[in-house]
C-alpha cells in the first residue's frame, strides 16, 4: 500500500476518487515523464473539447508547454487515471499561480469518453480545497461562453462571475481563510 505524501503545495497525493458512475480515479501530481499518456488523452479528445479548453484549435503541448505545467514554482499540474490502469491520463488539471498574489487560476481537460460522470467537478471540488489549505484568497477560471458543462460545474464550488458576458466568461470563488 502506497503512503499519501505531500506536494511542496500541500496537497495530499495520490488521490482516490469514487464518482457516481462507480468508476474510481486516482489522482496525482503531473511529471515530465507523463507526457506522452497526456498527449496521448489529448488525441482521444475531440477537437471541440480541446479549443474550449484553450481557446483555439490544437492537437496537445508543446514539450515546452509541458514543462512549464510541471514546474511547482508556477503551480500545480495533476493528472487523473482510472484506477483499473494508472498509465492511461483521462484528465488534467490546472492550478496555477496568477500575477494576483493568493490568486490562483484553474482550468481542467477531461477525456471526452469521462466528461458527464462528474469527474471535472471532483476535480474542481479538489483543486478548491487544495487552494485553500495553502492560504488563496480566490481561485479564479475562464471559459468559453460555449462551455455549459464548464460553467455548471464552476458554479457548483460557488464561484461566479467577474466579468461581462461575452465570449469568455470569467468565474472567481472569494476563499475565506
Amino acid at each position: 500500500m502506497k503512503v499519501k505524501s505531500t506536494t511542496s503545495c500541500g496537497v495530499y497525493l495520490p488521490r482516490l476518487t469514487k464518482l457516481p458512475t462507480g468508476a474510481v480515479t486516482v489522482t496525482r501530481v503531473a511529471k515530465m515523464r507523463d507526457y506522452s499518456a497526456v498527449q496521448r488523452m489529448h488525441s482521444r479528445c475531440s477537437a471541440e473539447s480541446r479549443t474550449i479548453r484553450y481557446f483555439t484549435p490544437t492537437s496537445g503541448l508543446s514539450t515546452r508547454g509541458w514543462h512549464d505545467l510541471c514546474d511547482q514554482g508556477r503551480g500545480l499540474t495533476l493528472i487523473t487515471t482510472p484506477r483499473a490502469d494508472t498509465r492511461k491520463v483521462i484528465a488534467m488539471t490546472n492550478v496555477l499561480h496568477t500575477y494576483e498574489d493568493g490568486v490562483v487560476e484553474f482550468a481542467v481537460l477531461v477525456e471526452d469518453a469521462w466528461q458527464s460522470r462528474g469527474l471535472g467537478s471532483a476535480l474542481a471540488s479538489y483543486a478548491l480545497e487544495s487552494v485553500r489549505t495553502q492560504g488563496a484568497r480566490a481561485l479564479t477560471a475562464s471559459v468559453m461562453a460555449v462551455n455549459g458543462r464548464a460553467m455548471r460545474m464552476l458554479r457548483r464550488i460557488g464561484a461566479t462571475t467577474s466579468s461581462p458576458p461575452g465570449s469568455e466568461v470569467d468565474f472567481r470563488v472569494d476563499i475565506d481563510i
